[in-house]
């Protein structure tokens, strides 16, 4: 009996594989590198970029793009920081997550409207919402006590139950992101693989104008997709800002949309749509963190990392459409033979 593998899992393996290899070159390079307590930071850093990255995978297999996670990111922090202090220390850690998810789903639900009902580009839309979203992060950062200040002056959080997020749990060395993120990726996956909306996201992203003739509501699932990448830009945030114990209004201007879209195309999610998973961005992302991580050992600038993931994007990008066209040919060569044979 011969062992099949699909074409998306060939995507994977590769993906994972160049993961391995580089853990072995830097392990063998910097002892530093491969310990508990530097795999613990490593996939702690990940854990974030992937959040990020888990929700945009459902808008680019859908054929789409999201460029205001970044501005959701900044203004969720200063919100969900906000919300947290309320009352003193008495807003519940999960509460509070809980309400960045909702706000980080409700700029999500306004990036959809103007997308699938007014219309408009989506590559335009959510570039400037995302603006416009770091631009009320910054409003409401610079207020102090109702009049712009001109100064933003970061308060530490005193909620311990929400700084509870951004720690580790228990003896284990790995933070509660990380669990958080490992399960809710293998969730996510199961939606995309197991359910009709993600077999619909895929249908979309193949090709939206078939989906929508076959009776699949592109605008609903297209909306979705964006709700859920705002949703999962919103908990990065609440996590973030747990971690670091304050909010910062330049918390979103770090290039979290472009280095998310860059852990989806990594990982082997189709800029085009309709091919990647959850999974595919797990591995995008740990493959990203695991070079700065590594350059950081050698005291390296990390602004070279900019220039290394540049270059990944572009050779990851090659080789998926080089691996495509060498696909559709063996197809098409199994067709012909199959057409012969009868």
């Amino acid at each position: 009996m011969k062992l099949r593998i699909s074409t998306r899992n060939v995507r994977k393996l590769v993906s994972a594989g160049l993961v391995v290899v580089l853990m072995l070159v830097f392990s063998l390079s910097a002892d530093s590198f491969w310990n508990w307590r530097n795999m613990g930071n490593l996939f702690h850093d990940a854990a974030f970029l992937g959040l990020i990255a888990l929700g945009l995978s459902f808008v680019m297999t859908g054929g789409g793009i999201d460029l205001s996670v970044g501005g959701i990111v900044c203004v969720t922090a200063i919100l969900v920081s906000r919300f947290g202090t309320l009352g003193g220390s008495s807003v519940p850690g999960v509460l509070a997550a809980l309400f960045a998810v909702l706000c980080g789903g409700a700029f999500g639900l306004i990036n959809g409207v103007l997308v699938t009902r007014v219309r408009l580009t989506e590559f335009v839309t959510t570039l400037a919402t995302g603006i416009l979203y770091s631009g009320l992060g910054l409003l409401l950062a610079y207020r102090d006590n109702g009049k712009l200040s001109g100064v933003i002056v970061p308060k530490g959080i005193q909620n311990e139950s929400f700084l509870s997020l951004g720690e580790k749990v228990g003896g284990t060395g790995v933070f509660l992101v990380t669990y958080i993120w490992i399960a809710l990726s293998a969730a996510m996956y199961f939606v995309m693989r197991r359910t009709n909306f993600g077999l619909h996201t895929y249908a979309i992203g193949s090709h939206s104008r078939s989906a929508g003739m076959s009776g699949v509501n592109v605008r609903r699932i297209k909306t979705l997709g964006f709700v859920i990448s705002g949703a999962f830009a919103g908990l990065a945030s609440a996590m973030l800002t747990a971690n670091m114990t304050a909010a910062s209004a330049s918390l979103g201007n770090n290039g979290y949309e472009f280095q998310g879209i860059a852990a989806c195309v990594v990982g082997g999610i189709a800029l085009g749509g309709g091919k990647g998973d959850p999974v595919n961005a797990m591995i995008g992302a740990i493959f990203l963190q695991t070079i700065l991580n590594g350059l950081l050992k050698f005291n390296i600038q990390a602004y070279w990392s900019y220039v290394i993931q540049g270059v990944i994007i572009i050779a990851a990008t090659a080789f998926d459409t080089l691996f495509g066209r060498v696909t559709h040919m063996l197809r098409e060569r199994r067709s012909i033979a199959g057409r012969e044979a009868v």
